[in-house]
């Protein structure tokens, strides 16, 4: 099994509050210890009148430069995913996660980014629905709606996908993945 990490919507749109800043330096040095088999990372595309814009009122990621994934994470970055919905898992995500893992369906997947309480969350939710477990490295997450936010989020991942998938530690290039 190889170890895949996902990273969920870290644009420059997202990264726009100190603790999103913070989140894309911290993901960029876990990329840079190289501890991890392959890389997705999935970018939200928000559209005019789209069910964002309609209910919500928020209108942003809609430019290609809010849209862009930081240039420092593309050497790592294996594929992109692009999505219009909270939600990246699809039979096209869940096929292309099989062709990075040898051709076999993953038993787990490491999930870091933002919003711990929205594209975080619903990620980790159908991920665990598709029988695959998802290792959300919750130091490697955050939220645009600050720490409130970030906790709830974490706070519904432990009744939706378990506390045991929920990991709070540093991560360094001597750390054992399999054993998480």
């Amino acid at each position: 099994m190889k170890n895949i990490l996902l990273i969920v919507d870290m644009q420059k749109g997202f990264a726009r509050y100190k603790q999103t800043l913070d989140l894309k330096d911290k993901i960029l040095k876990l990329l840079e210890l190289k501890v991890f088999d392959s890389v997705i990372a999935t970018r939200f595309l928000n559209d005019n009148n789209s069910i964002y814009e309609r209910l919500l009122e928020w209108k942003r990621l809609k430019t290609e430069d809010e849209r862009a994934i930081d240039s420092s994470y593309n050497q790592y970055i294996d594929f992109v995913f692009d999505k219009y919905i909270y939600n990246c898992v699809n039979s096209s995500f869940i096929q292309k996660l099989c062709q990075l893992n040898d051709g076999k369906y993953p038993e787990k997947i490491f999930i870091v980014g933002a919003d711990t309480d929205c594209c975080v969350l619903t990620i980790a939710t159908s991920l665990f629905e598709n029988n695959i477990r998802p290792v959300v490295l919750t130091n490697y997450c955050s939220s645009n709606g600050g720490d409130l936010s970030h906790e709830a989020g974490i706070l519904c991942m432990r009744r939706l996908i378990g506390k045991e998938q929920l990991i709070d530690i540093e991560i360094n290039e001597t750390i054992d993945l399999l054993n998480i």
